[in-house]
């Protein structure tokens, strides 16, 4: 009797908590759209969630339902509880956002993908309009130019500093260098118009000319389909675009490569060796790395003080996996 009788009472405390956790659910909800975190009565909806996921996480995120998307939803949930601290605090300060640098801003994204019909389908597939892309780019500009008001006093790195960071971590491999490709390319739909090309270099033609008028990646068919420096190894580039690039050697070109993006012919115009890079070729980007570290210190160190002053809610599964507990109720005050 005892053991059936502690069953029970398992089983009812167990039903207990999940009704108050639709409960809260339901309460912070508003009795309408569920929500997934509140910041000073500000609700995050659950929607706003599933679109950030899906347009800046994509398939990184993993399928839903599985451990990898609930580690992305609860990251991403903290993420959209921070903004909403930002942009308050932007706010307070005076900060706003123009209708000219959102433009801008999406100007850069379609860049940044590939351009703008690669953009649109991007935001069909995550189910993303222009107005909320709108709301998303606004709130980049609103973390950048607060970041750049908090952190406005950070001293600059001056090359001394740069210097003796340089020495203390030039035999550790910090600043060893890969070998690296010097890579062009030109992006068409099919393997025909592909060899049309491979052929018409094969002749003579200028690879310049030809990636201005045939490629589809607007990206680089202005600039002879540069794509800059990658390394030989582990570049990050489509395992097929890699694997016939490492094959070329200096001033070589490929015949039709097949990617998920199209059909490349590639050229590689240089390769340069592996080996340490000296002071003056990493100092500039040495000294914006540590000047970054500084800034990212300080304004760690304020969004900790400032957070502390937010009331801040979490639905049930959402909360920060660092804060979670079992047992424990939705809401974390950090």
């Amino acid at each position: 009797m005892t053991g059936i009788v502690s069953r029970k009472a398992l089983i009812n405390k167990i039903v207990l908590a999940a009704l108050a956790a639709l409960a809260l659910v339901w309460v912070l909800s508003g009795c309408g759209e569920a929500v997934v975190a509140s910041v000073n009565g500000q609700n995050i909806a659950k929607s706003a969630l599933d679109r950030e996921i899906k347009f800046r996480l994509g398939s990184k995120a993993g399928d839903p339902g599985s451990q990898q998307y609930k580690s992305a939803e609860q990251q991403m949930t903290d993420v959209l509880v921070v903004q909403k601290i930002i942009n308050a605090e932007a706010q307070k300060r005076g900060i706003s956002i123009s209708d000219a640098e959102i433009n801008s801003a999406y100007s850069q994204e379609q860049q940044a993908t590939g351009g703008a019909d690669k953009l649109k389908s991007r935001m069909s597939d995550a189910g993303v309009s222009r107005d909320q892309l709108n709301d998303m780019l606004r709130d980049d500009l609103y973390f950048q130019k607060l970041f750049a008001a908090v952190t406005k006093s950070v001293p600059q790195v001056t090359d001394a500093e740069a210097q003796a960071y340089y020495n203390q971590h030039k035999t550790d491999g910090t600043f060893n260098k890969p070998e690296t490709r010097h890579v062009r390319h030109i992006l068409v739909a099919d393997q025909k118009t592909a060899q049309s090309i491979k052929d018409q270099l094969d002749r003579g033609a200028d690879f310049a000319a030809l990636a201005k008028k045939y490629s589809t990646d607007a990206s680089t068919k202005d600039n002879g389909g540069d794509l800059g420096d990658y390394p030989s190894q582990n570049s990050g580039l489509a395992p097929a675009f890699e694997q016939a690039m490492d094959k070329l050697g200096p001033g070589q070109t490929s015949g039709p490569v097949q990617t998920q993006y199209g059909w490349h012919i590639i050229r590689v115009d240089s390769i340069s060796p592996p080996g340490l890079q000296p002071f003056d070729q990493v100092k500039d980007d040495l000294k914006r790395s540590l000047l970054l570290e500084r800034q990212r210190g300080v304004f760690d160190k304020w969004l900790a003080d400032t957070r502390s002053k937010y009331k801040i809610s979490y639905s049930p599964g959402y909360e920060p996996a660092a804060t979670q507990k079992v047992g424990a109720g939705s809401s974390t005050q950090p």
